[in-house]
């Protein structure tokens, strides 16, 4: 189990999960099962669970009261105390294991690179599943209070692991069976933050996945935008190799140009390219902001030299400029979401220092708030277009009607219609999208 201080919180507080987790550390370990949980905050476990484990991993400490606390651990199980200077010092991928049982001095561990994908964390619908009738019954029972405690773990255990109460062994199927599924590639919701049924995406910068498991409408009118860049720009790189062919532009020009186009272009799509390596993710995460910016003005330096130069877009001209209207409203709009991020504080921090990178893991409060901030970004955008189009509407009857005595000024704004349609057919495809694959979250 990964990150685990939520469910191991220390006395008083007393989830669902911790007895559970308890009883496995205490008892199960007769019945032959194993448990490994792994934390970041190790001050925020309760020291009764870490105190039962005999084999220790420990990574990099900095913050004083961690480092007490695993000072405290090393003691109490007889560890060698000198290891807790060299925390702060450990590099990524670097632990001391730490096992009196079997060697009294720390071994230092270097964390290899994975030589296969081992797929991402499972989406709450992955989880509805697999989950068997027998838990499901199981669950029930202890929600409605049987007796005796977490002895249904116990009996299960020393049955096989079968849950289930039926006469017929046959027919049952073990806890174990039941679990073993397979590894689904690619980055699902749950790597980006959705804990919980309302699936709110967490990702600044919407990236093509997120068609893909998304479920924030806002967040998904995103990753189209950024889909129909992708289009555009390889569009706008053929159109610069026909330039090239017929002599409007050197081989510097095309050169550059097409460098600048495929990377661009490259860096939306790595998102789902390179989905089995979130390490590389993360690295690539911190030029995301950049990349989005450096976007915005190639697509505008495509737009004004097809509009007012020499650069001929062999009909893609209406498409790139819906795609310079959607790609600056929501640079906008990114800039909006990330200043509302900054002022929502939460432990001494901002939600933006949270969700900063590829993923985070937030509370039911949290998760409260950025669904809140998400719903009242999109709410202002649909009243803003809303609004336009009224304005436009009024402007159409006031002046252009008939239509043939329309003035010359309202004949050169006709690409308003345009603009307007193509945020409409935005928000209409977003809401579209998540309703088809069951995602679109109504509350």
């Amino acid at each position: 189990m990964d990150e685990v201080a939520p469910y191991l919180p220390p006395h008083p507080r007393n989830p669902p999960a911790k007895d559970l987790i308890k009883l496995i550390f205490k008892q199960a370990r007769k019945y032959g099962v194993a448990c490994v949980l792994a934390t970041q905050n190790v001050s925020d476990v309760d020291y009764k669970i870490l105190a039962q484990a005999n084999t220790t991993f420990i990574g990099r400490f900095t913050q004083p009261q961690d480092v007490e606390k695993v000072r405290h651990l090393l003691k109490e199980s007889g560890g060698d105390q000198d290891l807790v200077a060299q925390l702060p010092t450990l590099g990524p991928g670097q632990f001391q294991m730490v096992a009196p049982d079997v060697d009294p001095a720390p071994v230092p561990i270097q964390c290899r690179w994975l030589y296969t994908d081992h797929g991402a964390p499972l989406n709450e619908d992955q989880v509805e599943d697999i989950i068997s009738a027998e838990i499901r019954a199981w669950a029930k029972s202890r929600s409605a209070g049987r007796k005796g405690r977490g002895t249904g773990a116990a009996h299960a255990a020393s049955r096989g692991s079968n849950w289930s109460n039926r006469d017929d062994e046959d027919d049952s199927e073990s806890i174990v069976e039941t679990a073993r599924i397979q590894a689904i590639g690619g980055m699902t919701a749950a790597s980006r933050g959705i804990v919980d049924e309302s699936g709110f995406e967490v990702r600044l910068m919407g990236g093509l996945s997120v068609l893909k498991d998304g479920r924030d409408p806002l967040y998904t009118m995103q990753a189209a935008v950024n889909g129909a860049s992708v289009i555009a720009l390889a569009w706008a790189f053929v159109a610069l190799l026909e330039a090239w062919r017929i002599g409007d532009i050197g081989w510097f020009g095309l050169a550059s140009s097409g460098i600048i186009t495929l990377t661009v272009g490259l860096f939306i799509s790595l998102e789902l390219i390179l989905s089995h390596d979130l390490v590389l993710l993360r690295k690539l995460a911190r030029f995301a902001r950049l990349f989005q910016l450096f976007l915005v003005a190639w697509i505008w330096i495509l737009f004004s030299w097809s509009t007012w130069g020499s650069l001929d877009l062999m009909g893609l001209d209406s498409f790139l400029e819906v795609v310079v209207v959607w790609v600056t409203v929501f640079t906008c709009i990114d800039f909006i979401n990330r200043f509302r991020l900054g002022r929502i504080r939460w432990n001494g921090g901002s939600a933006l220092d949270k969700v900063m990178g590829l993923t985070a893991i937030l509370t039911d409060s949290q998760m409260s708030e950025m669904r809140a901030n998400s719903t009242q970004i999109l709410g202002v955008f649909r009243w803003i277009l809303h609004g336009l189009t009224v304005v436009w509407l009024s402007m159409l009857i006031a002046f252009a009607v008939p239509f043939d005595t329309a003035p010359s000024w309202l004949n050169e704004m006709a690409n308003v219609h345009l603009w307007l349609a193509s945020l409409y057919a935005l928000i209409f495809f977003s809401e579209g999208w998540l309703r088809a694959r069951k995602r679109y979250v109504e509350k």
